[in-house]
């Protein structure tokens, strides 16, 4: 089964959800699924996503992400202004994620739907800091 294959099928949710209102194309270099809009739909797109995948970062909040979240998202994981970061609340690690990356000309919109990383997670918090993390 090709990565296309994989990702429509594990985020088939998000991608039926979206169906009608964005067209799905496979970006073989970041190996996602990508959906291009004018920003005039970003407000539906937006709540659509959010009925979906209700967990949301952004800039001022992903420093509170949970590492292995980070971990997991991994270069969609560096956010900059009006970039978001979505995710389903599912048990404790959702196969795929959703970018929102506006352009820089403000006219456009991209979302990427991604298979999360399948690297072993490892954390970087010593090992003191992770069994008394109710210590400051």
């Amino acid at each position: 089964m090709n990565q296309e294959t994989i990702i429509r099928q594990r985020g088939a949710v998000i991608v039926d959800a979206l169906n009608g209102v964005v067209k799905w194309k496979y970006d073989d270099f970041n190996r996602s699924l990508l959906a291009e809009f004018s920003v005039d739909k970003a407000p539906l797109v937006n709540d659509i996503i959010l009925q979906n995948f209700p967990i949301e970062w952004h800039i001022n909040n992903i420093k509170q992400a949970p590492e292995l979240m980070k971990h997991l998202a991994g270069k969609y994981a560096r956010l900059s202004k009006k970039q978001k970061l979505y995710y389903a609340q599912q048990e404790d690690r959702p196969e795929v994620m959703l970018a929102w990356w506006p352009w820089g000309h403000g006219a456009t919109v991209s979302i990427r739907l991604f298979m999360v990383s399948q690297e072993p997670f490892v954390s970087t918090k010593p090992f003191l800091k992770r069994i008394f993390s109710f210590l400051k």
